[in-house]
């Protein structure tokens, strides 16, 4: 049982989205821009309904984001609606294909599509010749290979047609070219010759592979009453992969969206080597900038959409949710390898699975811990002197709201082990005012303030008063705030990773679990708050 009590892991494998992971979809942004598609197709079947699709009847629309910003999601998710929305879809990857030729681009984008879709376009093709030869149709009965000794055995054109449905039986390729001439127009006529036979032929030039694009559009418009989505994913400034969009937008495919995806700086390549390509591109119907989509709200919208989707038991409430949610802000704030769709979805399936090994009841600290150790090894917080396990980082940064008598604690501590280890002479008794008095190695007394948040403020002036009136020969404040430095004193600024150092040093030296390997990083921690 994984965490929340699921049957299964709720996050993908895969390094790359699949169409079955795309089927979820979480985010604002992702669901504005599913919005923006599916509005542009639905907009698109209002066009073209009830009539013949004509060459007007084309959209385009840009995608554009950094890798790892879940375009590729979004379009594979797109394609997971065709269904709903009166549509048929076909994904291409250019960066897997090379070289990148007409007859490569045609073929990739013949397998973008679902079987199914194929099969819907055959039997329509084959009924609409059946229909033909059932009025009467003599090329059509041939193509059929309806013959004389098929009427006399009783074999109706029906069953004929529903034999070469099944594939028990073949159409005559030479009487099918004959009757599909007189029909429709020489790229269409290869086209459904293609589809019936379940052989395409391979595509030569541009002007062949944008004819047969343009056919299919219509075809499918004609017998299926859908629009076509084409998703080019990958597209930069490989001339031969512009030089397909150009031809495609500049035939404005009937019945159909052009749905353009890339980075911004594939968009720059293509800027540089086509400006006219990229006008096109800028004058696009829909445009799609998905910025933001790797904002930690964002991620944490995404990754709790996830678990909402196979949550069927109703156990990821939400403060189960919120908790969740805190984690990946502090794995976005302080891991630039988490700040991207791929990389955090990445972490957390490794996360449900050391969750059910260990027979963790919720994604916890310490199984994200184990996961980054596993996927990320030698990953380590940025700036830590103290070398902090992420799972320790990730409670006390989680309770950072508690901070304030933490540290005071906590450098109070460091003195007492500094004394201790020799590095700084006799502790005096506190001043009120103070956090810590004692003598440096050089007999000068010192005085430590800690001043976090909104703690000590209104004494801030009594403090440098001390420094003034010589109570103290020297002062040192440790403060996460900003402040006028005082009169012969000495102000450090603690980032979160040292007061995070600061309290995981506390933790450890409170529990007496100091290692003999801590006391360098200790001192090293020490002399950059000029303590020591």
């Amino acid at each position: 049982m994984y965490p929340y009590n699921l049957d299964l892991n709720p996050y993908p494998s895969s390094p790359t989205p699949t169409e079955k992971d795309a089927k979820i979809l979480g985010g604002k942004r992702h669901k504005e821009a599913k919005a923006a598609v599916v509005e542009c197709i639905k907009e698109l079947n209002r066009k073209v309904e009830g009539k013949t699709a004509e060459n007007g009847d084309f959209r385009v629309i840009t995608v554009v984001q950094d890798v790892g910003s879940g375009k590729t999601h979004l379009a594979l998710h797109v394609k997971s609606l065709k269904g709903r929305y009166n549509a048929e879809c076909s994904y291409v990857d250019l960066s897997t294909i090379s070289p990148k030729t007409v007859s490569g681009i045609y073929d990739a984008i013949l397998k973008g599509f679902d079987n199914e879709f194929f099969v819907q376009l055959r039997s329509k093709f084959l009924n609409y010749l059946r229909e033909n030869a059932e009025q009467g149709d003599n090329s059509a009965k041939k193509a059929l290979d309806y013959t004389f000794v098929n009427k006399l055995t009783g074999m109706t054109i029906k069953e004929k047609t529903e034999y070469v449905l099944s594939g028990k039986q073949s159409v005559s390729l030479e009487h099918l070219t004959e009757f599909l001439i007189h029909k429709f127009d020489y790229h269409e006529s290869i086209l459904i010759k293609n589809v019936i036979s379940n052989s395409f032929d391979e595509i030569k030039n541009l002007e062949t592979l944008i004819g047969m694009l343009s056919s299919l559009s219509k075809l499918t418009h004609r017998f299926l009453g859908k629009v076509l989505v084409f998703e080019i994913d990958e597209l930069d400034g490989n001339k031969d992969s512009i030089e397909f969009v150009k031809g495609v937008i500049n035939a404005h495919l009937p019945a159909s969206v052009l749905l353009l995806i890339t980075t911004p700086s594939g968009y720059l390549e293509i800027q540089n080597v086509n400006p006219s390509v990229f006008d096109r591109l800028e004058k696009a119907n829909y445009k799609i900038d998905l910025a933001g989509s790797n904002s930690k709200d964002e991620l944490a919208e995404i990754v709790t959409e996830y678990i909402k989707h196979s949550d069927k038991n109703g156990k990821f409430g939400s403060e189960e949710q919120q908790e969740l949610n805190e984690k990946i802000q502090v794995l976005y704030d302080e891991f630039a390898e988490f700040r991207n769709v791929r990389s955090v979805i990445n972490i957390l399936y490794q996360a449900m699975e050391k969750a059910t090994q260990s027979d963790s009841k919720k994604i916890d600290e310490y199984v994200i811990d184990d996961a980054i150790r596993q996927s990320y090894p030698g990953l380590r917080v940025r700036g830590s002197i103290m070398n902090i396990p992420i799972s320790d980082f990730l409670t006390i940064r989680r309770n950072e709201g508690n901070d304030e008598k933490e540290i005071k604690n906590a450098v109070k501590s460091l003195t007492v082990f500094a004394q201790k280890m020799g590095t700084i002479q006799k502790l005096e008794k506190q001043n009120l005012l103070l956090d810590a008095v004692y003598q440096d190695n050089f007999g000068s007394k010192v005085g430590l303030a800690v001043i976090a948040d909104e703690l000590g403020i209104p004494d801030l002036e009594q403090i440098s008063d001390m420094s003034k009136s010589a109570v103290v020969d020297r002062l040192v404040i440790l403060t996460n705030k900003k402040i006028q430095t005082p009169y012969n004193a000495t102000v450090v600024n603690m980032d979160k990773s040292k007061v995070v150092d600061l309290i995981y040093f506390n933790n450890k030296y409170n529990g007496k679990k100091i290692t003999e390997e801590d006391n360098e990083r200790i001192e090293l921690l020490a002399k950059t708050l000029s303590i020591i």
